[in-house]
């Protein structure tokens, strides 16, 4: 029969077509994926400003002056049941880590290096600290500066990558928080 011939030529033909609809296939695939590890991405880091929210609102339940008009088992309530929900939320791991390179990698340990710092110097002096961390996310924003900028943070947060860099911005815009909430609960009422 003639059917070896004919196979020969047809499988050629189908064979080269598979191959480039297979390679267009694959990149349309990869498109596809890459994509979605975008939003995978994106959704990650929203949990992780959602956790960071909301150990912020549980460690300030504490520090909120209404709680000193309870009655100690009702303060005792609370700060247990804050407790308790602080150390479920700081038991969840939500991480999205950032590829970077030696230098980058360098200038972010330099940065956090300079706000550890800074936060230290929040147990002596809160007003020193605010103005600190003002410098350092005006640093952080020199197309839109709210007053002086601290030379080196900025030069040390350019070599960080984007990412990193919104992660400094929104870490440092928390801390001032805390600072202003600090300097309110600490302020004497009269």
């Amino acid at each position: 029969m003639n059917s070896n011939n004919t196979r020969t030529v047809p499988v050629q033909l189908i064979r080269k077509t598979s191959v480039d609809d297979f390679n267009e296939r694959m990149i349309g695939m990869l498109d596809q994926v890459e994509k979605r590890v975008e939003q995978l991405r994106e959704s990650a880091g929203q949990l992780e400003q959602e956790k960071e929210s909301l150990i912020n609102m549980l460690g300030n339940v504490n520090l909120d002056s209404e709680l000193l008009r309870l009655g100690q088992g009702d303060r005792d309530d609370i700060s247990a049941t804050a407790s308790r929900l602080l150390n479920r939320c700081k038991a969840v791991e939500v991480v999205v880590n950032t590829p970077r390179n030696a230098e980058q990698a360098q200038a972010l340990n330099n940065v956090n290096n300079l706000i550890e710092a800074a936060m230290n110097k929040m147990k002596e002096d809160l007003n020193n600290a605010k103005e600190a961390m003002k410098r350092f996310l005006n640093a952080c924003s020199p197309e839109q500066p709210d007053g002086p900028i601290d030379q080196r943070f900025q030069a040390q947060v350019i070599e960080c990558t984007a990412d990193d860099q919104k992660k400094i911005r929104r870490r440092l815009g928390t801390l001032i928080n805390q600072i202003e909430r600090a300097q309110r609960y600490s302020a004497p009422e009269f």
